[in-house]
C-alpha cells in the first residue's frame, strides 16, 4: 500500500479554504450524517445523490457526506497533502468554486455513465484537486508511506504518482462499465473529478488566468518539445545553438572543413566538452536529472564559460537546488540570467537567486539586487509578497 504523507511544495499563503474543508467534513461526519450504518443510511438519504431522482442540493451536500472512517481519512489525507498546494495557487475563493465545481461534475459523471446506486463521498471534488496538482505541480517531489511486510517512505515524482492514480481510475471505471467488478467504489467519479481538474487547470494556464511557472505541466511539456527537435537536429550533424568552446572557434582545436565535413582530430578538453553536451541532452531526454546536473558539474570545470539551450541550463539549476547544492544553482542560475535575459519569467529566476543568496549563500548584498529585480517584474502578488518578505529578513544584514 502506498500512502501519500507530505509534498516538496512550499506554501506562500495559508491555504485557509482547505482547512475549512476539511474540518468541515470532520464535523459532519461527526454529527453523524454518514452510512456506517442501514439506519444511517437512512438518515441521510435525502442528503446522498440519488440517481433516479437527483435534486440540485444533493451535488452539493453529498459531498461532504462519507460511508466510513476509513472512508473520511483517506480523502481527508488525500486533501491535506494535494489541496493545501493548489489552494495556495489558485486563491481561496477560487479554490473554493473549483473544489465544489469537481464535486458537481464528479456527481454528473457518475450521473451519466454509472447510475447504479445512491453516492456520497467527496472523492470526486478531490479527485479534481489532484487533477490540477498534476498540471500544476508535475516535478514536485511526494513522499509515500509504503505499508507491506514492513514499513518505509520513499519519494517519488508527483507527475508519476498521480498519473498512476488517474490512470488506476480510469481502468476501474471501464471494468466497472464493463460489470466485471469494481463495485462499492464510485471510480466514474473520481475519473470524471480527475477530467474536470486537469482540463480546468491546463484551461487555467494556457489563458493565464493564473501565473505561469516554471514548473508546470505545459513547460515541461514544452521543455521535451524542444529537447526533441534539439537532439533531432544535432542528429542530422547541425548545431543549431552555435555552441562552439572558445577554442574551437578561435581554430585552437581542430579545422572544420566545411565544404566536405571532414574534421582533424579535436584537442582532448574540446571533445570531452561535447562528448557531455550530448549525454547531457540525453540524460534529460530521460528525465534522468540527476545524472544530467552531475555531467553538467564536470562540464563547468573543463570549460568554465559554458551555457547550456535554454530549457537545459534551467532544468539542470532547478536540479542543482533541489539536491541543495546551493553555490552551484547560484552559479547555473546566473549563467541562465547572463545568456537568456530575454526569457518570459525572468523575474522569478531573479527571485530564486534571491532565495538562494539570501537563505543559503549569506550574500546579502547580491540577494537584495536580485529580489530588487524580481520586485520590479513580478505579477504574482504571492511570489511578489515572497520576495518582500525575503527583503524584509535581511534588513540589517550586510
Amino acid at each position: 500500500m502506498l500512502i501519500p504523507i507530505r509534498t516538496d511544495y512550499r506554501l506562500s499563503h495559508r491555504p485557509w479554504t482547505n482547512y475549512v474543508l476539511i474540518v468541515a467534513n470532520v464535523v459532519v461526519f461527526l454529527l453523524g450524517y454518514h452510512g456506517m450504518s442501514d439506519l444511517s443510511r437512512l438518515r441521510i438519504s435525502s442528503y446522498m445523490l440519488q440517481p433516479d431522482m437527483p435534486q440540485l442540493h444533493q451535488f452539493f451536500s453529498s459531498v461532504f457526506l462519507h460511508g466510513d472512517w476509513m472512508h473520511l481519512i483517506g480523502n481527508m489525507l488525500f486533501l491535506w497533502v494535494f489541496g493545501n498546494a493548489v489552494n495556495d495557487r489558485l486563491g481561496n475563493t477560487g479554490y473554493l468554486a473549483f473544489y465544489l465545481a469537481g464535486g458537481v461534475l464528479g456527481g454528473v459523471g457518475y450521473l451519466l455513465l454509472s447510475p447504479h446506486a445512491a453516492v456520497l463521498g467527496a472523492s470526486g471534488a478531490i479527485s479534481a484537486v489532484t487533477g490540477a496538482y498534476l498540471v500544476l505541480f508535475p516535478r514536485a517531489r511526494v513522499t509515500l508511506l509504503f505499508v507491506f511486510y514492513f514499513i518505509t517512505t520513499l519519494e517519488v515524482s508527483s507527475l508519476y504518482f498521480l498519473l498512476f492514480q488517474f490512470v488506476f481510475n480510469l481502468y476501474m471505471s471501464l471494468v466497472q462499465q464493463a460489470g466485471f467488478g469494481g463495485g462499492g467504489v464510485a471510480y466514474v467519479a473520481h475519473s470524471s473529478g480527475y477530467l474536470f481538474g486537469i482540463g480546468i487547470a491546463l484551461l487555467l494556464l494556457a489563458v493565464r488566468l493564473i501565473p505561469r511557472d516554471v514548473f508546470d505541466l505545459l513547460n515541461l511539456i514544452g521543455s521535451r518539445r524542444r529537447r526533441s527537435r534539439y537532439r533531432r537536429v544535432v542528429s542530422q550533424g547541425y548545431d543549431p545553438y552555435n555552441y562552439i568552446s572558445s577554442r574551437l572557434r578561435q581554430g585552437q582545436s581542430r579545422w572544420i572543413q566545411t565544404s566536405t565535413g571532414e574534421t582533424t582530430t579535436a584537442d582532448t578538453s574540446s571533445a570531452r566538452e561535447l562528448a557531455l553536451r550530448r549525454e547531457i541532452s540525453e540524460d534529460l531526454g530521460r528525465h534522468d536529472l540527476s545524472s544530467a546536473a552531475g555531467k553538467y558539474l564536470q562540464l563547468v570545470r573543463i570549460a568554465d564559460q559554458v551555457v547550456l539551450p535554454q530549457p537545459q541550463q534551467l532544468d539542470v539549476a532547478n536540479q542543482l537546488m533541489a539536491q541543495e547544492n546551493h553555490p552551484a544553482a547560484a552559479d547555473a542560475y546566473e549563467r541562465f540570467v547572463r545568456h537568456y535575459g530575454g526569457y518570459e519569467h525572468i523575474a522569478d529566476i531573479y527571485l530564486l537567486l534571491g532565495i538562494l543568496y539570501g537563505r543559503y549563500l549569506q550574500q546579502a548584498s547580491r540577494a537584495r539586487e536580485y529580489l530588487n529585480k524580481a520586485a520590479e517584474g513580478l505579477r504574482d502578488s504571492r511570489k511578489l509578497e515572497l520576495a518582500r518578505a525575503e527583503l524584509r529578513s535581511l534588513h540589517g544584514r550586510s
